[in-house]
């Protein structure tokens, strides 16, 4: 059924949005963005630096920092709070799973690998060629 069209004299009611403003309030997206990115860092330099026994928490140290930037960007935000819940959730399971292996990696392979007597003496030879006895 169809409606029939106004006369001429009626009123016509026009609904216009304005696309070109933002909502009001702060919005989150921007530092959850940015807490994807580190975790995004965190993962691409995971595969790198866990063979170095001290380095190897520096990815975890990002996701850490991921943790930190998606809670202050949901603290107080009006809208775009997908992006940082997102970030806020792959930032905590990356802390987690990160921390772990590199504590594995560090007390199982490279501390005791790092201490055995022939790395200190090779690491002693190295250092005295380089900088003199």
């Amino acid at each position: 059924m169809s409606t029939p069209n106004p006369s001429p004299g009626s009123p016509v009611h026009l609904h216009q949005h304005d696309h070109g403003t933002p909502p009001a309030g702060r919005s989150a997206g921007g530092q959850g963005a940015a807490s994807l990115v580190l975790c995004a860092l965190a993962v691409i330099s995971a595969f790198p630096l866990l063979a170095v026994p001290v380095l190897g928490f520096l990815p975890a140290l990002f996701a850490g920092a991921g943790i930190l930037v998606a809670a202050t960007a949901l603290r107080g935000a009006a809208h775009g709070r997908g992006i940082a819940v997102t970030g806020l959730v792959l930032s905590v399971a990356l802390f987690a799973i990160l921390t772990g292996l590199a504590t594995v990696w560090h007390l199982v392979v490279a501390g005791p690998a790092v201490t055995h007597p022939w790395f200190e003496d090779g690491l002693a030879e190295v250092w005295d060629r380089l900088f003199g006895s």
